[in-house]
């Protein structure tokens, strides 16, 4: 009798223990960010959202502009949704940068145009690229300028011309993406990376570009108040 008191308090004290330790890790598993809107504005934890990917896997997420609004146009939406399909959210956004840009030239190069785009061409090339996969120098620049944006960096789609070969080549249209990356403007040209992967095309100044380039316009993606404009 007095073995079976002994094993008993032995068993209370393990099931106690083991209580203990379980309510203990349940306290140290941080809450989920509470996202809340007021007066057209995003919060998180009561404090103001801008520019940046917020949201869950279960209630869906969406890119919060420099105003601190939701931005719901289709473009903005895809590239969220690239993003977090090919990124890791805990990873810096200069690395998600990179990782996406490797992620976008997986997509075919297509030939669709042979002319340059004007500005009001361009949020329907991106719309195009992430939704059938595929494009030419233009629609790489237009999505990859998109998925900038919603990753925080301010960007840019140029257009004008360029060559890989001998300096008596004739330039051929081109069009790439450039972001703001620290105080410098950098190029991110995803369909001459495709063909060249032995050279370095991701957050390169124009001046060390390895191959024979003029810019002939810049068209700069604006988003204020839940608004995306190219000027």
């Amino acid at each position: 009798m007095e073995k079976r008191r002994k094993l008993s308090k032995k068993i209370i004290r393990v099931l106690l223990t083991f209580m203990l330790l379980v309510t203990s890790m349940a306290v140290s598993v941080p809450a989920a960010p509470r996202i809340t809107i007021r007066d057209g504005k995003v919060y998180q934890n009561n404090k103001p959202v801008t520019n940046k990917i917020v949201g869950s896997k279960a209630k869906g997420y969406y890119y919060v502009d420099k105003t601190g609004r939701k931005v719901n146009t289709r473009e903005i939406r895809q590239a969220v949704d690239f993003v977090m399909r090919n990124s890791k959210a805990g990873d810096s956004r200069a690395k998600r940068l990179k990782v996406c840009y490797r992620a976008l030239q997986t997509y075919p190069y297509f030939g669709m145009t042979n002319r340059a785009p004007k500005a009001k061409n361009l949020s329907s090339y991106a719309r195009y690229m992430f939704s059938r996969h595929r494009g030419d120098c233009y629609y790489y620049a237009s999505t990859m300028a998109y998925i900038a944006r919603v990753l925080g960096y301010d960007s840019r789609v140029a257009v004008g011309g360029v060559t890989a070969r001998g300096p008596a080549a004739p330039l051929s249209l081109h069009g790439w993406c450039e972001v703001k990356y620290g105080k410098s403007w950098r190029m991110l040209d995803c369909s001459m990376q495709r063909a060249h992967l032995d050279r370095n095309l991701c957050l390169v100044t124009r001046k060390k570009y390895p191959f024979r380039l003029r810019c002939d316009k810049v068209y700069t993606m604006t988003v204020k108040k839940a608004k995306v404009k190219w000027s």
